[in-house]
């Protein structure tokens, strides 16, 4: 075989799905993490595509399950995966099982696995958005509480995964069967932002990203805050845009419930030469950027000493963004207005660290670091006048403990 036939082999393999898997005698309990979906498969360590993947790698354990009082179900199923309530983790980790399951056994019923420590009533209204968005009917879903014994599971391999390789061309057909019911057919037009703002500090954002979208909104760019809206009209929007710039986070997660639209796909990083989900992106766009606009940021560390990235406060670097946005005729310098961004940037780092101070911050958020550790990085990102005022707010912070 020739050199290139060989390559277009590898090609054709790569944009293939692993076959749908069927196990007998499956045993399933609550999920202890993420990490443990609690799906006890035959020969576990064998196993590959039944397990859960981040990128390229198999990150799911075995669980312990105690077989004596299962509940068996003798008829037929279909296994999702835990049951999530983060948007990220739903819909880069567990969604990718989906179309692939549902078109070969759409009628069977989707098992989903509880974690231990969910003490909520019942499913949530994003889990519930996107299983619609899916149109998979709420009565179909089903969740396991107790331990189980399936006589016989269905279960399809991720079709994408966290950082994971580029997404095969068969799960993306897949995919856009199964929602294309859900969109108009237009052609996508105008620049559209997508923006972390209106989120808590905690949950990480570029500093004075208030004052970019107000910039933005001046100069005509259509204005998406993903938590303001429903799935379906956020899912619309994103489709209808010709130029999409996500600032860096969960929300690019949405866009992997699309399939292949020609626009160019922008990501605004926060963390220094970050390429969040480019394997999922690059295939669905016909252009795909990674704005090299990261200036630095201020963060924290957890008691095993590891940065907590994921609630970083970022900071623009001013000249790479004004350039990226004058690239697709956004002139965003034309009405900048420098002392404003400083006051924007100001009152957000005192509010990050007001709210990474919260004396009832959850325990995975809680920073370890000496005071010292946080306010010695401010000189180095110009906030030298800051340093007084944000260690009074720690001390008061603190001080609440008792």
């Amino acid at each position: 075989m020739t050199k290139d036939g060989k390559a277009a082999h590898a090609i054709d393999e790569q944009d293939r799905l692993p076959p749908l898997m069927t196990f007998e005698n499956v045993l399933m309990d609550k999920a202890a993490n993420r990490q443990v979906p609690g799906a006890a498969w035959p020969d576990f360590d064998t196993q590959v595509h039944a397990r859960l993947r981040r990128r390229g790698q198999l990150v799911c354990k075995a669980p312990k399950i105690d077989e004596t009082t299962a509940e068996i179900v003798e008829k037929p199923v279909v296994f999702a995966s835990v049951y999530e309530n983060h948007f990220g983790h739903l819909t880069a980790e567990t969604v990718p099982r989906l179309p692939q399951a549902l078109a070969e056994y759409g009628d069977l019923p989707l098992i989903f696995t509880r974690m231990r420590g969910d003490t909520s009533n019942g499913p949530s209204q994003m889990f519930k958005s996107v299983m619609d968005w899916l149109r998979i009917p709420q009565s179909q879903i089903h969740f396991v509480e107790k331990p189980t014994l399936f006589r016989q599971v269905h279960v399809a391999a991720q079709g994408e995964h966290l950082d994971g390789p580029r997404t095969p061309t068969e799960y993306l057909d897949l995919l856009e069967q199964r929602i294309a019911p859900n969109l108009r057919q237009r052609s996508p037009g105008g620049v559209a932002f997508v923006t972390r703002a209106g989120l808590d500090h905690k949950m990480g954002a570029h500093a004075a990203e208030r004052y970019l979208v107000s910039c933005l909104r001046e100069l005509g760019v259509r204005i998406i805050q993903p938590e303001a809206l429903l799935l379906r009209e956020q899912m619309r929007l994103y489709a209808r845009s010709k130029h999409l710039v996500f600032s860096e986070g969960s929300a690019i997660h949405g866009r992997q419930l699309l399939g292949r639209v020609d626009q160019s796909i922008s990501i605004l990083r926060r963390r220094r030469q970050s390429n969040m989900a480019r394997g999922q992106m690059e295939p669905r766009c016909s252009d795909l950027t990674y704005v090299p606009c990261f200036g630095g940021a201020l963060h924290l560390t957890n008691r095993g000493g590891a940065r907590l990235h994921w609630a970083m406060k970022s900071f623009y670097n001013i000249d790479a963004l004004h350039s990226f946005f004058a690239d697709l005729g956004v002139n965003l310098a034309q009405v900048w207005v420098q002392e404003k961004y400083r006051q924007f940037r100001d009152k957000d780092v005192l509010g990050w660290v007001f709210a990474m101070y919260d004396p009832m911050i959850e325990p995975w958020l809680k920073p370890a670091n000496s005071d010292e550790y946080l306010l010695d990085q401010f000189p180095a990102l110009h906030l030298s006048h800051l340093q007084d005022q944000a260690a009074a707010i720690i001390k008061a912070r603190k001080s609440a403990l008792g």
